[in-house]
């Protein structure tokens, strides 16, 4: 995530893309950055025995594979931003396959955190749990946004500093819980 926001300063004041261009593949390393981190989050919450970290990445594979063949191979055009100095835009191809793989991802997470809602009594885990899912609803929110077109329209900052917010929350929850042997 740091890679993300050093990306994107250096491109917001470069006067020509060409000088940091090496720079793009980090653009999108929040499509890893926030995603698996939220399936680690909700399995140190649970600490059940089925959910182990290697059926986690098994799980979690397909979604990786993506996210890091759009980050090693992704087709970028810089796009003159009149307030970032430059943005980075994705080929039209890459943009449908990176929506439908956070689609998927969006979907699966919200499927996996309602049946945790529905199946965990427990206060302290399903808080969490339903923070990230939120934060994952407003960062597929702002994917639609961006996906459509509208530039203009920056929220996703936001959405990621929540996103980062409910990672820190999730994680300190199960540390609490963990530590007073819940």
């Amino acid at each position: 995530m740091l890679a993300r926001y050093a990306s994107i300063a250096a491109f917001a004041l470069a006067e020509k893309p060409e000088t940091i261009w090496p720079l793009r593949h980090f653009w999108f390393a929040s499509s890893v950055g926030l995603t698996l981190p939220s399936v680690f989050a909700v399995d140190q919450l649970l600490r059940h025995p089925a959910l182990t970290p290697a059926k986690i990445l098994k799980f979690f594979s397909p979604f990786l594979a993506v996210y890091l063949a759009l980050i090693a191979f992704g087709r970028f055009a810089a796009v003159a931003d009149p307030v970032l100095g430059w943005t980075l835009k994705l080929s039209r191809g890459w943009a449908i396959v990176v929506s439908a793989t956070q689609s998927g991802f969006i979907l699966l997470f919200l499927a996996a955190g309602v049946w945790v809602l529905r199946k965990v009594p427990v206060a302290a885990i399903r808080l969490p749990v339903l923070l990230l899912m939120v934060a994952h609803l407003w960062l597929g929110f702002d994917g639609v946004l961006l996906a459509a077109g509208h530039w203009y329209f920056r929220p996703f900052l936001f959405s990621e500093m929540a996103a980062l917010l409910c990672l820190w929350y999730s994680f300190e929850s199960a540390h609490v819980l963990q530590a007073s042997g819940g």
